[in-house]
């Protein structure tokens, strides 16, 4: 090629090029691609505590945006799109968390994100959440760091955060059970450290002061130290905030150690297998709960939801499950997805948060209503209460209790 030809060649593409510029001025920026967003499908993250001591939250957080997801994949879409979903385990860590968070916008490059599903692992993506722009939902876990203050993207529904559901436990001790002498014992991470001071606050506030406040860890299987100190302070009631596994091991041998107290327990102890792993102890014993249904029950919502849960997931089926952590996985995808049937033809992250927003009283068949709004992010603020029968059934109580200074109704 001679120089003549190269300048030629040169000066074209120079030509071109601006041309190309000056058209693109006219036209005006070109609008980046949504992530997440193609023509027939729409990407989303679901993060959950897959393995771990919290797996079997984060199993449940999948396992109910599974089933939802493909339910509106087989009614046609959001919108003419089909829900894709990738999921990550972070392992019950918070550092492991806080990676495949970010794996998962910047990587995998998701529209949303659903979950986590542990309080540790929420509280610590806090600074991470206040600087992304991806929509992120909740619907297991319960600190309130997440929301209190509001962060723009991160929306939750399902359970109560444990202030409120701190303070619901509080009042409902004191207005239903007619407690007077009080003893807490609480989980010694992010869930049992807001929910215990919660609870403590309510009632120093109603003027009435803890006979005992004991702590544990979540791998601890002996609590006859806290426990006989606490049967010395003779409580009416013993509030126990802490997931399923300890609860169990200390309300039996809180009985084991001939404590009278009615134990009362926070909602992550709320599963179907509690009585079968406590015994003939968990007579009596009550949970908070933030479900419209027992899933194990006969509501026509909860017998459809459990045999549709057994045929997809046989395996968690024989574990005894769906469980609490399944419910509110599922409840809250559906809450999730009509947020996204709410967006435009052309849907973006913003217009999402948007349409969460506009949601007020959303009700599905198995969880407690959701409103949102510009300013809120907990969407439900109300439970209900299950008392353990003398033959280890659940009932479900007919009243629904709320936080703040409210009484129970």
């Amino acid at each position: 090629m001679n120089v003549t030809s190269n300048r030629r060649r040169v000066l074209k593409s120079a030509v071109f090029a601006a041309c190309s510029l000056a058209l693109l001025a006219i036209a005006g920026p070109v609008q980046a691609a949504e992530p997440g967003v193609a023509e027939k499908s729409i990407k989303i993250g679901v993060l959950g505590s897959l393995t771990g001591p919290l797996a079997v939250f984060g199993t449940g957080n999948l396992a109910g945006a599974t089933m939802a997801f493909e339910e509106a994949n087989a009614a046609g879409g959001i919108n003419g799109r089909k829900i894709e979903w990738v999921s990550l385990d972070d392992e019950s860590s918070p550092p492991k968390g806080i990676a495949a968070y970010k794996k998962l916008i910047d990587q995998e490059q998701v529209f949303a994100v659903f979950g986590p599903a542990a309080s540790a692992v929420g509280q610590a993506l806090v600074p991470t959440f206040k600087q992304s722009k991806t929509p992120t939902f909740i619907s297991v876990f319960s600190t309130p760091a997440v929301t209190e203050p509001p962060i723009p993207v991160v929306f939750r529904t399902g359970p109560m955060n444990d202030r409120q559901q701190g303070t619901a436990i509080a009042n409902y001790v004191v207005d239903h059970l007619k407690a007077k002498k009080i003893a807490l014992i609480r989980q010694s991470d992010e869930y049992g450290k807001r929910g215990g001071e919660s609870v403590s606050a309510r009632l120093t506030e109603r003027k009435i002061g803890l006979v005992a406040d004991e702590n544990f860890n979540i791998a601890d299987t002996d609590f006859t130290a806290q426990l006989s100190r606490i049967n010395q302070a003779a409580p009416d009631v013993l509030i126990v905030y802490g997931y399923p596994n300890p609860s169990a091991i200390i309300t039996r041998q809180a009985k084991q150690l001939g404590l009278k107290a009615t134990v009362m327990g926070a909602n992550s102890a709320g599963s179907r297998k509690y009585p079968e792993i406590v015994g003939e102890a968990a007579a009596g014993t009550q949970n908070i709960v933030t479900l419209k249904v027992l899933p194990e029950g006969d509501d026509p919502a909860a017998v459809k939801f459990r045999a549709a849960f057994e045929k997809r997931f046989p395996d968690l089926a024989r574990q005894g499950r769906p469980d609490l952590g399944d419910v509110l996985g599922y409840g809250g995808a559906q809450v999730f997805i009509e947020g996204l049937k709410r967006t435009e033809a052309a849907p973006t992250q913003a217009g999402f948060i948007k349409a969460l927003e506009s949601l007020k009283g959303f009700e599905t068949e198995l969880t407690l209503p959701t409103t949102f709004s510009p300013t809120e992010r907990e969407g439900n603020q109300a439970a209900k209460i299950v008392e353990i029968q003398s033959d280890l059934s659940r009932k479900l109580l007919p009243l629904v209790v709320r936080a703040e200074g409210e009484t129970a109704k």
